[in-house]
């Protein structure tokens, strides 16, 4: 109830320090729906957990997503002088090469302490289980597993690529020979990928899952 109050709160109208405040549970759905302007996705909404988790502010995810080509979108439908004064300030920094310390230059708000002890990976776990519709069976249908196997097809298909492309970025002389032939091969092997928008939030949500465990 407390998520779904102040989301409602901050969909009506944009506040950079409202939104700076919220608790750890409440910041990402809310700076989804205030800055891109829709409820989150799993991939981008498993993007910004690894960046706080990385120890990003929240400034900083705010001003990345007020970057991104819907944040800029959905700007006119959500001004905020402040979070624009932010984004300018974040787009001058991203190209000095001063590596991570570059965002000490961004400004600094009185905003709510991160707890140290929450654990965003949980959360995010919880919340995409949350999210799945409330009328899917406990049993995926032939159409949602169809999709599950494609996209474990694919995945099958990068771990290939990764596997045969190792040896050749040891021999810089014969990558150029083999590149051609490896996309001709996986071409053949496996099919396209399919859009993540025609795939449901569950099958979704265990496709970041398998991204997530291959990286680890």
């Amino acid at each position: 109830m407390h998520l779904e109050v102040e989301s409602t709160l901050i969909g009506n109208r944009m506040n950079l320090y409202l939104l700076l405040n919220l608790p750890d549970e409440a910041f990402l759905p809310a700076a989804f729906e205030s800055v891109v302007g829709r409820e989150p996705d799993v991939i981008g909404l498993a993007h910004y957990v690894e960046r706080l988790r990385s120890g990003a502010s929240r400034a900083l995810v705010l001003a990345e997503m007020r970057s991104s080509a819907e944040g800029q979108a959905h700007a006119a439908h959500a001004p905020d002088r402040e979070l624009d004064i932010l984004q300018r300030r974040y787009r001058r920094a991203r190209g000095w090469p001063l590596g991570r310390w570059r965002w000490i230059f961004l400004s600094r708000y009185a905003a709510r302490s991160p707890r140290g002890d929450f654990d965003w990976a949980l959360w995010f776990s919880h919340y995409s289980e949350a999210r799945k519709p409330k009328h899917a069976s406990a049993t995926t249908g032939p159409e949602t597993e169809n999709k599950l196997a494609a996209i474990e097809r694919r995945v099958d298909a990068l771990s290939a690529v990764l596997q045969q492309a190792a040896p050749l970025l040891r021999e810089p002389g014969a990558a150029e020979q083999e590149t051609v032939s490896i996309q001709q091969t996986v071409s053949k092997a496996y099919p396209p990928a399919v859009p993540l928008t025609e795939v449901s939030w569950a099958a979704r949500s265990i496709y970041a899952q398998m991204l997530q465990h291959i990286s680890a």
